[in-house]
């Protein structure tokens, strides 16, 4: 009976010890790759900044360092969203922690609260000498957040040249198809202000005229919120639009 008793008690020890042994190897791991997965996060957003500013193609491979180089020539705008102006550094650093409610605006964004404090990235193409206006966005669509970047055409800071998502959840073959780029391609040329209001949208089906994008099958509810999020950052950041567009004595 004791032999059995020892017999369970190593048993256990086996599997307790062997439990622990793994569990620091896994930890371990997660810490030695955090840097890393970071790292490769950070290139995988900074590419598709380039993607919208027109810098790279979506299925180029890229170095950190050859994208370093490009996003050095991309001039970084810091926005005050509440007075839609560029602040300096000490402004956004000193703004950096405020979120505002998105509560009361007609755009379905379906995220409670946002930074006060906007970015806003320029670039123009030494090929095509094509300068775009990229704005971040984010929002939600039917089961995720939905993060990605807009770019206008800065002649006119209305004509879009670029809609990307680099994160999403969306249903595989459904809603997932917002990252297609068939469909993101699509928004190319589409007009994103009627006047001074956001007016492009995702209608269910085919889209005419400038304002409209064909809807994808079995995915309104992440049409809707593609053209809520899209919409609400619009409206967010057009003050300030209007003024670098005066500055550069463009036409909305």
């Amino acid at each position: 009976m004791s032999k059995s008793k020892d017999s369970i008690f190593k048993t256990f020890l086996v599997a307790f010890l062997t439990c622990v042994v793994c569990s620091v190897f896994v930890a371990s791991a997660a810490v030695v790759l955090k840097p890393i997965q970071e790292k490769n996060q950070a290139l995988f957003k900074n590419k598709n900044i380039l993607v919208a500013c027109g810098l790279v193609d979506k299925n180029e491979s890229i170095t950190a360092e050859r994208c370093q180089e490009l996003l050095d020539s991309v001039k970084i705008v810091k926005v005050d969203l509440e007075l839609g102006v560029e602040v300096d550094d000490a402004q956004a650093e000193a703004m950096a922690a405020q979120k505002v409610k998105t509560a009361g605006t007609p755009y379905k964004v379906g995220i409670a609260s946002r930074d006060r404090l906007g970015l806003v990235y320029i670039a123009k193409n030494p090929e095509t000498n094509e300068t775009r206006v990229v704005l971040p966005i984010i929002g939600k669509g039917l089961w995720s957040v939905l993060k990605g970047f807009i770019a206008l055409d800065a002649a006119d800071m209305n004509t879009v040249k670029c809609l990307l998502f680099y994160e999403q959840g969306e249903t595989a073959g459904l809603g997932g198809e917002i990252e297609n780029p068939l469909w993101t391609a699509k928004w190319v040329d589409k007009k994103a202000f009627d006047g001074s209001a956001p007016a492009v949208k995702v209608v269910k089906g085919t889209g005419n005229g400038d304002f409209e994008v064909d809807g994808i099958s079995g995915a309104t509810l992440t049409g809707n919120g593609v053209t809520g999020t899209v919409d609400y950052w619009l409206a967010a950041y057009r003050p300030f639009l209007e003024k670098l567009a005066a500055e550069n004595g463009g036409q909305n």
